[in-house]
């Protein structure tokens, strides 16, 4: 990244908006702006201004920061224009032609870093603030971002450092007669460093666990409404439902928004003992299903037959529906095993043995609530609800407890962790491991080294001793403009 000349970016959503906001920041940021408003620019201000480029007269509110004072340390300004997206990229263009640079991904961050407005865990809590989908993203973002991180590994780094310090002094003063550390203070001071930072991540959570979509699936035996129930949960006809059993032939997949955040919700086609293959296994063709259950009452022959009757009167259209039916039960249980949560989805007039799947269910949910008759003795339990899709009873509460087994029943307050700072703590924990097992030896050079490589490992979390590749990663995670 270019640093000392002046950069400029649209900081607002692509999107259409009550306003845009388009970043300077630079030497020549002030100037630039002032010229197009034809007005000069007090230090600090907010003021409104008339922007005059290509033949074109723009309303706007002008925002001037001054370094060091600024996000990026530097001269900043803000530009807030009507909110129309080609006006905004129209006069980025303006800016770039007044010499300034289109911003590269994270720029305007990594120009806080490299200004000492931030160190590097905070600036990885900017680009998690803007990538949260949920409560819990959020707030464990907030807390990289305020530098909770850095104040948690502080402790360490200054014990570390000063133990490396006395380490290396003995070795300057070998030859005199003089002890700084005996190698059981090292040893337990090297176990101190280690057992807090085991600690910390054993108390904090990962980012990547909070940033993965949680999945539910919708399980049970056919037209127990499952496909109902998405439409509902997602408030539009996402399943074609019917009052025919089988419908759904495939698993279905849609976004939920819950209190604290988004969710997929898979609906699974219809599942059913088999008791030829004992407790746990499944079948996943409705069609199937509902052939078989006809068999036993001694009304229907089998679905296979038939439709092979009614199509090509043969034997490959029943084939063929195996095979459909093959790969049906197949992904049904592929999205059972995958999913976060499993929602078992039971007719409340089912009287049928609770269907064994192959993993206990996180809700079971009695579905048709609105036709409860005789059954409406059913209470619900911890992890029973009674809802009903068609009149709205019990949904609510099912929306709830979806929320609380995708983000947890109170926000946690762990600290969120990224795979480079797990791998960072992870090699000062071996490096530390070797010195101790070097204290007390004659190789007081190669203790040396193995605080050194801990000491190193835990500064590059928060950017103190941080390679340039390690830098480019992070950054290149922002979008444009931030």
């Amino acid at each position: 990244m270019i640093t000392g000349d002046t950069i400029a970016a649209i900081s607002s959503s692509a999107g259409p908006a009550a306003r845009m906001i388009v970043r300077l920041s630079g030497p020549t940021a002030r100037s630039i702006v002032a010229e197009l408003a034809a007005v000069g620019l007090p230090r600090p201000t907010a003021m409104r201004a008339n922007l005059r480029f290509r033949g074109w007269t723009l309303p706007a509110w002008l925002y001037v920061f001054n370094a060091p004072r600024s996000y990026t340390g530097e001269d900043l300004v803000e530009v807030h224009l009507p909110g129309n997206p080609l006006l905004a990229r129209l006069f980025l263009q303006e800016l770039i032609r007044a010499g300034a640079r289109q911003a590269d991904p994270g720029e305007f961050t990594a120009r806080a870093y490299f200004n000492g407005r931030m160190n590097l865990t905070e600036a990885e809590g900017v680009a998690a603030t803007i990538s949260a989908h949920g409560e819990d993203e959020l707030r464990a973002a907030r807390r990289l971002m305020s530098g909770e991180l850095t104040r948690q590994l502080a402790r360490p780094i200054d014990e570390l450092a000063e133990v490396l310090a006395l380490v290396e002094v003995s070795i300057d003063f070998s030859e005199e007669d003089v002890s700084f550390l005996t190698p059981e203070e090292i040893r337990r001071r090297v176990d101190t460093v280690g057992d807090a930072l085991r600690q910390l991540v054993r108390d904090s959570t990962r980012f990547e666990s909070l940033s993965h979509e949680i999945e539910f699936v919708l399980v049970g035996r056919p037209n127990a409404g499952k496909s109902t129930l998405l439409n509902a949960l997602c408030g539009h006809e996402r399943a074609v439902v019917s009052a025919v059993a089988g419908t759904t032939r495939d698993v279905l997949s849609a976004e939920v928004a819950l209190r604290r955040g988004m969710v997929r919700i898979s609906d699974a086609a219809g599942l059913a003992d088999d008791s030829a293959s004992g407790a746990g296994a499944m079948v996943g063709s409705e069609d199937e299903t509902m052939s078989a259950s006809r068999r036993q009452a001694g009304t229907l022959a089998p679905l296979e037959s038939a439709s092979a009757r009614g199509v090509c009167g043969d034997s490959r259209s029943s084939q063929m529906s195996t095979i459909i039916a093959t790969r049906m039960r197949e992904q049904s249980l592929r999205t059972l095993e995958r999913a976060d949560c499993v929602i078992l989805v039971r007719d409340i007039a089912d009287d049928l043995p609770v269907l064994q799947l192959s993993r206990t269910p996180d809700l079971v949910v009695r579905s048709k609530a609105d036709r409860a008759g005789s059954m409406a003795s059913i209470l619900p339990g911890d992890d029973v609800l009674l809802v009903s899709a068609v009149t709205g009873q019990g949904m609510v509460e099912l929306r709830s407890r979806l929320d609380s087994l995708a983000f947890g029943r109170a926000g946690g307050s762990s600290l969120a962790l990224n795979v480079r700072h797990l791998s960072a703590i992870d090699e000062a924990l071996g490096a530390l491991a070797r010195a101790a097992e070097l204290a007390g030896g004659d190789q007081a050079e190669m203790l040396a080294f193995e605080l050194r490589a801990g000491l190193d490992a835990l500064g590059g979390i928060v950017g103190q001793v941080s390679p340039d590749d390690v830098l480019t990663r992070v950054f290149a995670a922002f979008c444009i403009g931030k």
